[in-house]
C-alpha cells in the first residue's frame, strides 16, 4: 500500500481519488476550498492552494507520500515542485513550466520546427496593437499562463482587439501575453499517459464550441475523433515528438490541436490528465485504460500497461440553459437513470441571470455517455440533454 497526495478535490475528483484507493492506496487530498467535495471520501485532507509549493511540500512531508499527482493545471508545477525537494518521481519544475507557459511552450516547439500556428508573445498589453497585423485576423489571444480557458478570445477585427487585449489582460498570471494566428479548423483534443519515454494515445475527441464570435469554450467533445487516418496518424506523430520537445516524462498528457486542409497544428499540451471527467472516467471508457490506477502506477515506479485495449464511444457534452432569468429546471433525474449515461448533472442557483459562457468552469450542466460506438455516444447524449425543462424569465 502507498501513500498518494492528490491536488484537487473537487466534486468530479471523487472518481480518482476512489479508483486508485480500490488499488489498495490510501490517498489524501488538499483543495485550497476547505469544504471541498472530495475531501469526505479522501484518507486525510488539508486545506491549501493547489499553488502553494511550501504548504504542499510540507503537507506531503508530513504524512510520508510515495506520489504526489496532479489531476488540473493548477496543480503541475507544485507537484513537480514538491516532488523534487522529497525525493518522489515525477517531473522537474522547469519542465512543468513548459507544460504551463503557453510561450514556453511554443519556443520549444518552434526549436525543433512542429507544426504550429504563427505566435508572438509580449510582455505589455500595448504592444499587442503594433503585432496584430504582422499576424493578421483572424487572430488568438491569451494570456501565457492561465488554465480553463480563463482569458482566451479570438478576434475578427481591429475593432475587437482592445477588449480581448483587456480580457486576456486581466486573465494573466505571468505578465505576459501570446498573439497567435488563429487556426479556422476543428479542433481535436488527445489523453495520454507517458511511461519511461514511452508515449501511449489513448483517446482522441473532435471539440464543439460555444457559438460566440469572443469565447473560445468547448460544449461538447466526441469519442473517438471523427477524421480520416492520414489526419489522426500524423495526430500521433506531432503529439510523441511534441511530448520530447518539452521533455516531459512518466505523466499524463492532455493536448489540443487544430485541424485545417488536411494539415494538424498544435495548439497546447499539458503534462496533466484532462479534466473533469475525462480523468476519472471517460479515457477509461474509450480505451479500457483506467487512467487514475495507471498514472499512479507510473508514478510509483510500477511495470504498467499503457497502451489502449479497444477504442468505444463516448461523449462529454455541455448545456446551459437560454438567455435570460433562470427560474428552474427539470428532468435531470430521467436523463440520469437512461441506460449508457455515466454521469449528468446540472447546478444553477435560481435568479441567475444567463449570459454566453466565458470559461470552462462557468458551464452550468454536463453529460457523459458511453456507447459501443461514437455515433450512438452521440445520440444518447442528444436524448438526455433534450430531456430539460427550463424556466426561464426573459431580460428586460
Amino acid at each position: 500500500m502507498a501513500i498518494i497526495l492528490q491536488l484537487g478535490a473537487g466534486d468530479l475528483m471523487r472518481h480518482s481519488i476512489r479508483q486508485i484507493q480500490t488499488s489498495g492506496h490510501q490517498v489524501y487530498a488538499v483543495d485550497k476550498n476547505p469544504s471541498a467535495p472530495a475531501f469526505d471520501i479522501a484518507d486525510g485532507h488539508a486545506p491549501i492552494d493547489l499553488i502553494d509549493v511550501e504548504g504542499i511540500t510540507a503537507y506531503a512531508r508530513q504524512i510520508n507520500a510515495d506520489a504526489i499527482l496532479a489531476v488540473n493545471e493548477a496543480g503541475v508545477l507544485a507537484a513537480a515542485s514538491a516532488s523534487q525537494a522529497l525525493g518522489l518521481r515525477g517531473l522537474h519544475p522547469d519542465t512543468a513550466l513548459k507544460a504551463l507557459d503557453k510561450g514556453k511552450m511554443r519556443q520549444a516547439w518552434q526549436t525543433v520546427n512542429l507544426s504550429q500556428p504563427g505566435f508572438r508573445i509580449v510582455t505589455s498589453p500595448d504592444e499587442i496593437a503594433m503585432i496584430a497585423p504582422e499576424i493578421g485576423y483572424p487572430l488568438i489571444i491569451k494570456p501565457t499562463m492561465n488554465w480553463g480557458s480563463r482569458g482566451i478570445s479570438r478576434v475578427d477585427t481591429a475593432a475587437d482587439l482592445q477588449w480581448a487585449i483587456d480580457f486576456a489582460a486581466k486573465n494573466q498570471r505571468n505578465g505576459n501575453i501570446i498573439v497567435e494566428q488563429c487556426i479556422d479548423g476543428i479542433e481535436m483534443t488527445v489523453e495520454g499517459l507517458i511511461h519511461d519515454g514511452d508515449v501511449a494515445i489513448l483517446a482522441k475527441s473532435d471539440k464543439e464550441h460555444q457559438p460566440h464570435p469572443k469565447f473560445r469554450v468547448a460544449m461538447g467533445l466526441n469519442y473517438p475523433a471523427k477524421f480520416d487516418n492520414s489526419i489522426l496518424q500524423a495526430t500521433d506523430t506531432l503529439i510523441v515528438n511534441a511530448a520530447h520537445a518539452l521533455g516531459i516524462d512518466n505523466c499524463a498528457i492532455h493536448a489540443e490541436v487544430m485541424v485545417l486542409d488536411e494539415q494538424v497544428y498544435l495548439i497546447e499540451m499539458g503534462a496533466r490528465p484532462g479534466g473533469g471527467h475525462i480523468f476519472g472516467q471517460i479515457v477509461e471508457a474509450v480505451s479500457g485504460v483506467p487512467m487514475p490506477q495507471t498514472l499512479t502506477g507510473i508514478l510509483l515506479g510500477e511495470a504498467v500497461n499503457i497502451h489502449a485495449k479497444y477504442q468505444r464511444g463516448a461523449v462529454y457534452r455541455f448545456f446551459a440553459p437560454p438567455t435570460g432569468i433562470f427560474r428552474g429546471a427539470s428532468g435531470i433525474d430521467d436523463a440520469k437513470n437512461l441506460a449508457g449515461i455515466l454521469d449528468f448533472g446540472f447546478h444553477m442557483e435560481r435568479g441567475t441571470v444567463v449570459h454566453p459562457i466565458e470559461g470552462d468552469a462557468d458551464r452550468p450542466g454536463y453529460c457523459v455517455t458511453s456507447a459501443p460506438t461514437r455515433e450512438a455516444a452521440m445520440a444518447l447524449a442528444d436524448k438526455a440533454v433534450a430531456m430539460m425543462r427550463y424556466t426561464m424569465e426573459p431580460l428586460s
